[in-house]
């Protein structure tokens, strides 16, 4: 049927502005809650108990072996002592701060998505594990650990750098377990992961 004459003709672009029936309206994305921190912090100074123990044995020994040189009488053995001594001291002295600053750096921060580890005393190494790629969780505990209320807790993934990490010596680690392994559960519940056994 034809249009009469004086009829306006349609725009070409009019619709374009219309509204497609075709596609349903975008729904918008439902937004993830951010990342809680369940641990940030270095470890524990327990985790290099035995080196610093050492350490303070040579520095004790080594000023034991000082005194005794400077109380004898001049000779031989005196100057062996004073020196013995003295490099004794210094080398248990200087350990002892150096230990303390390495266990130190080694910092874990550990949120509902990932756990990411940074270690090294002048150079940095910060590297991170995925909580989706991880696939169980474990935590141990000495007689010690316990009565010091520290604990190790175990990750064991699919990463094939790193399969297994240990968390060593991590102050009051029950409530840092606990929150980790719900998070890792409800993470893979999201993502319809089935857990594989190692």
């Amino acid at each position: 049927m034809s249009q009469p004459a004086d009829a306006p003709l349609p725009h070409p672009h009019a619709d374009a502005h219309k509204p497609s029936d075709a596609l349903p309206p975008a729904e918008p994305d439902a937004k993830q809650p951010p990342p809680e921190v369940i641990f940030k912090g270095p470890v524990s100074l327990w985790m290099g108990w035995q080196a610093l123990f050492g350490a303070a044995c040579a520095a004790l020994a080594g000023l034991a072996i000082l005194i005794y040189g400077l109380l004898l009488t001049p000779g031989t053995l005196k100057s062996v002592c004073v020196v013995a001594g003295g490099a004794l001291l210094a080398a248990g002295s200087l350990m002892l701060p150096y230990l303390v600053w390495s266990i130190r750096c080694l910092r874990y921060t550990i949120t509902t998505r990932l756990i990411e580890r940074e270690k090294g005393l002048l150079f940095k190494r910060v590297d991170s594990l995925d909580l989706g790629r991880v696939k169980d969780v474990e935590l141990t505990q000495s007689i010690v650990q316990r009565i010091l209320k520290v604990g190790t807790i175990e990750i064991y993934s699919s990463d094939k750098t790193d399969p297994e990490m240990r968390i060593e010596c991590i102050p009051h680690p029950r409530p840092v377990y606990e929150k980790l392994r719900d998070a890792v559960i409800s993470l893979a519940q999201r993502r319809g992961i089935i857990p594989m056994d190692r």
